[in-house]
């Protein structure tokens, strides 16, 4: 009789066990089906909104940064550079006739607008480098915030998007960079300057030191993937950079022009936005042969490409 109570008692154990069980699995499915539905979704899949430049500091007077359409652009034209948009507000060319640093040669074959992109490639003629360079046709003033999302080359050229004055003699350099992966130095640093010029006798100032070389501490190679580049040129005695939204560099008021290039006046001109790729001469000091170089000579390495340059201003 023990014997049959046990096996009864056991049963009964067995029964509530297998129902408790399917309660709780039934509880479980319920709380992955909320948290499935309820999740956010995964960053890749998020398009922020390109007015979204919440990380700057607050306009004053009631004001917000308000995109300017003029000097600002996404690229997304179907008809490629074919498309007369791109022309009303955009050079396919430097400003002026200069046409790049040393062996540089900016020529508009070098640069296409496909995909709701613009690209540079590189191209060795004659012992020149052929590249691309695209410059707006309206100047730009303090205070602004220019940014622009970037897939730097992966070679020895210079990936670069910076603003110059008319004259030449004041330059803020949003990004310059140099994208060859070999290079343990160059591939995962970001060059943050500026410069202030006398043109005759020539004279060039900029700030030197290692804090003009950004590197995020996490060994990012930032040829490997888009990233989005900004500066602030807020009064002419402050620059800030952004990368990725985050404040990663503010240069100091007395690295402006210590040399008094501007007669105390600072960074104050209006100046052209300038997308551009080239063969910068100091680097062949350091022993960079541009004309053999593995990354030049392979024509994919040199593909810049560029997404969108906004600039906003506060109104």
């Amino acid at each position: 009789m023990k014997s049959i109570l046990k096996e009864k008692n056991f049963v009964l154990m067995i029964i509530a066990f297998v129902i408790y069980m399917g309660s709780c699995s039934s509880q479980d499915n319920s709380d992955t089906d909320k948290t499935a539905s309820d999740k956010e979704l995964p960053k890749e899949e998020i398009k922020p909104d390109k007015n979204d430049v919440s990380f700057l500091p607050k306009p004053t007077n009631g004001k917000t940064w308000t995109i300017q359409p003029k000097v600002s652009n996404e690229f997304n034209y179907e008809e490629g550079k074919a498309s007369n948009k791109f022309y009303n507000h955009w050079n396919d060319r430097f400003f002026n006739e200069w046409t790049g640093p040393g062996i540089t040669r900016y020529t508009p074959s070098q640069s296409s607008v496909v995909g709701g992109e613009l690209a540079f490639k590189a191209n060795i003629v004659d012992n020149t480098i052929l590249t691309g360079c695209v410059t707006s046709k309206s100047k730009v003033s303090y205070p602004l915030y220019m940014e622009v999302r970037v897939k730097l080359s992966a070679s020895v050229l210079s990936s670069a998007v910076w603003m110059l004055s008319e004259d030449s003699t004041e330059e803020i350099d949003n990004l310059e960079a140099f994208g060859d992966k070999s290079n343990d130095y160059f591939s995962k640093r970001l060059h943050l300057s500026h410069h202030v010029f006398i043109r005759d006798p020539f004279k060039d100032y900029q700030p030197t030191g290692p804090e003009t070389w950004y590197a995020d501490g996490k060994g990012t190679i930032w040829s490997d993937d888009y990233h989005n580049y900004g500066v602030l040129w807020e009064d002419p005695w402050h620059l800030s950079y952004y990368v990725d939204g985050i404040l990663v560099r503010e240069t100091l008021v007395n690295e402006i022009d210590p040399e008094n290039y501007t007669n105390g006046a600072g960074l104050t001109k209006p100046m052209h936005l300038i997308i551009s790729a080239a063969a910068q001469s100091w680097r062949e000091n350091q022993g960079v042969d541009f004309l053999n170089d593995p990354t030049v000579t392979n024509e994919e390495k040199t593909v810049m490409r560029v997404d969108w340059i906004r600039v906003y201003k506060p109104e």
